[in-house]
């Protein structure tokens, strides 16, 4: 039995199945969508794009990680935030279902 559902959002919409119907997710997937989510609308993605500044992209970084852990569902301290070439974000954390995993597109 999950403890967590939602609606699968798929860019900005609501994912259906073959028939049309939305498409549920379960627990760690709930979580990292809400996290995606809170990064997305924080306007930190955003503003590394064109960012030279390797302090200023590390306080960035800073300021994902604590977006990821101000979420009660994550483990404090297990979050981490990595750049996977050409813009690429990476972006993980322990829950009490296991690690979640969020990639971002260029930066």
């Amino acid at each position: 039995m999950a403890t967590y559902t939602d609606i699968l959002m798929q860019g900005d919409d609501i994912a259906t199945d073959d028939a049309g119907q939305p498409v549920y997710i379960h627990d760690r997937d709930v979580i990292a969508q809400d996290i995606g989510h809170a990064l997305r609308e924080s306007g930190l993605l955003e503003s590394l794009i064109g960012e030279r500044s390797q302090q200023r992209r590390a306080l960035t970084f800073k300021k994902m990680r604590q977006i990821v852990e101000a979420d009660t569902r994550t483990v404090p301290g297990s979050s981490t935030v990595t750049e996977a070439g050409l813009g690429n974000l990476h972006i993980s954390a322990d829950t009490e279902f296991g690690t979640i995993n969020i990639s971002t597109g260029a930066v």
